[in-house]
């Protein structure tokens, strides 16, 4: 009986260490999503291409960014898709920088 007492005991200890480093894990992801910077861009369009687009700012800086299928693309205040995007077309985008300095586009606003 102490045996299975005991037994009990340390599988529960287990169980509880096993679901607190699980919790952990998954701050940490949430963590690190939270950590990476973002910055606002805002510029002309001048090229769309099936995963990125390019920018000219105001300064006539050329800024390529890469479009994941997690970019949300809004025109006019309506949801919206890269096809949307044309030449000319103003825009501001909240972008994140990757591995080798890679922009990715989070957000891109179309006025």
């Amino acid at each position: 009986m102490k045996i299975s007492r005991a037994l009990g005991a340390a599988m529960l200890c287990l169980g509880l260490l096993i679901s607190a480093s699980i919790v952990m894990a998954k701050q940490d992801q949430t963590m690190q999503k939270k950590e990476q910077k973002t910055t606002t861009i805002n510029g002309t369009v001048s090229a769309v291409t099936d995963s990125g687009l390019t920018i000219v700012d105001s300064k006539k800086t050329e800024h390529t960014l890469a479009v994941t299928s997690e970019t949300k693309v809004t025109k006019g205040g309506k949801d919206a898709t890269l096809a949307d995007l044309k030449a000319n077309d103003i825009v501001t985008i909240e972008a994140t920088k990757g591995d080798g300095d890679k922009w990715t586009a989070l957000k891109i606003s179309v006025s």
